[in-house]
C-alpha cells in the first residue's frame, strides 16, 4: 500500500490548480501577493504566523522570522538543517500532523503558510476561504500549485514572496544568494559529465510511486546530473507499472526516506521484485537515499543539489 506520507505529496501536488508565482506588487493599501490564485493585500508585516509542514517553516525561520513563528506542524524527519535546527526546536509544535481549525485559531495567527496543498484541505474544515472568513489570510509554496514544472526559479520567486510580505527582504535576498551560489557551485563541477538514468522510488508494491517531471525535486535531480527515467511525467509525484521501470532500465535508483517508511525495507523490495531487481541499478547495487523534505520546495534544495551529485557522479 502506498504510504501516508506518499499520499501528502500526491495531494500537495494536484489539490489546487494556478499558476507560477507571481512578483508581489507595492499598492496603497500594503503589498498585494497573487498567490495559488488568490490575491491578498498586506497592510503591514504579519506579527503571529503559523507554518504548517517542515519545509515551509524552515524557511521562514531562514528568512530571519524569530519569535513571530508561533506555531508549526507536521514534522517530515527529526533533523532539522544546522543552520535553523535550534530555532526550529523553539517553534511549538500545535500537532504531529496537521492541527484541527480550533487549534489553528487559538495559536491566534495573522498569517498561515502551507507547505502542500493538503494544509488547507477543505474536508478538514481548514480551507483557505475557511480561514479567510476568520480573518486569517493564507500564503502556500507554489510548487503546490503551479500547473507546469517547478523548481529552483519557484522556490527563490517564493522566497521573494515572503521577504516582502513579512518585511524581511535583505533576509530573502541572503538566502537566495546562499541558494543560487550553492547549486552553481555544482554545476560548474559537473560541466561536461553525461547524466545518469535515475528512478527515484518513494513506496508501493502494486505500482511505484515515483518522482515525475514537473517538481522541485526531478530539476534537483536534473542540475545534479540525473537523468531522471519518468521526467516525461507531467506530475511532481506520480504512480507508474513496474513494467515502465523495467523498461527504462535506471542505472542507479535514489530511495526516498521520510518518518515511517524505512529506506532498507525498501531496497530489500526492489532487490527481490521480479521486475526491478533485473534494472541495472539493482543489479549493480547503485542506491543512494536522499529525505523527502529534499525533494519539496525549501531551504533544503541545494542540499538535494549537493548530495544527489556526489552519489551519481562523486563531485
Amino acid at each position: 500500500m502506498r504510504s501516508a506520507a506518499a499520499w501528502l505529496v500526491a495531494a500537495a501536488l494536484l489539490l489546487l490548480t494556478g499558476c507560477a508565482p507571481a512578483a508581489p506588487e507595492r499598492a496603497a493599501g500594503g503589498t498585494r501577493i497573487d498567490n495559488c490564485g488568490r490575491t491578498q493585500t498586506f497592510a503591514a508585516p504579519p506579527q503571529r504566523v503559523v507554518s504548517l509542514n517542515q519545509h515551509a517553516t524552515e524557511v521562514l525561520i531562514a528568512l530571519g522570522l524569530g519569535d513571530r513563528l508561533v506555531g508549526t506542524a507536521y514534522p517530515d524527519d527529526q533533523a532539522p538543517p544546522e543552520p535553523v535546527a535550534a530555532e526550529y526546536a523553539q517553534v511549538p509544535l500545535l500537532a504531529e500532523k496537521y492541527p484541527s481549525f480550533e487549534r489553528l485559531l487559538a495559536a491566534e495567527p495573522d498569517l498561515v503558510v502551507g507547505g502542500y496543498a493538503s494544509a488547507f484541505d477543505e474536508t478538514e474544515g481548514r480551507a483557505r476561504d475557511v480561514l479567510a472568513d476568520a480573518g486569517i489570510p493564507t500564503l502556500l509554496l507554489s510548487e503546490s500549485c503551479t500547473e507546469g514544472p517547478a523548481g529552483m526559479d519557484t522556490l527563490l520567486a517564493d522566497i521573494a514572496m515572503f521577504g516582502e510580505v513579512l518585511g524581511l527582504r535583505a533576509g530573502a535576498d541572503r538566502l537566495a544568494g546562499e541558494i543560487r551560489g550553492r547549486v552553481e557551485a555544482v554545476q560548474r563541477r559537473l560541466a561536461g559529465v553525461e547524466p545518469v538514468d535515475v528512478f527515484v522510488y518513494d513506496s508501493g508494491e502494486q505500482a511505484a510511486f515515483t518522482l515525475g517531471g514537473h517538481g522541485v525535486g526531478h530539476d534537483a535531480l536534473r542540475r545534479a546530473g540525473g537523468r531522471n527515467i519518468f521526467a516525461d511525467v507531467p506530475a511532481g509525484f506520480t504512480e507508474v507499472s513496474w513494467e515502465q521501470v523495467a523498461e527504462r532500465a535506471p542505472e542507479a535508483v535514489v530511495l526516498v526516506d521520510y518518518l515511517g517508511a524505512p529506506v532498507a525495507g525498501k531496497r530489500a523490495y526492489l532487490e527481490g521484485h521480479p521486475l526491478a531487481s533485473g534494472t541495472p541499478a539493482v543489479r549493480d547495487g547503485r542506491f543512494s537515499t536522499i529525505p523527502l523534505v529534499e525533494l519539496t520546495e525549501g531551504i533544503r534544495f541545494p542540499d538535494a543539489v549537493e548530495r544527489l551529485a556526489r552519489d551519481l557522479h562523486g563531485r
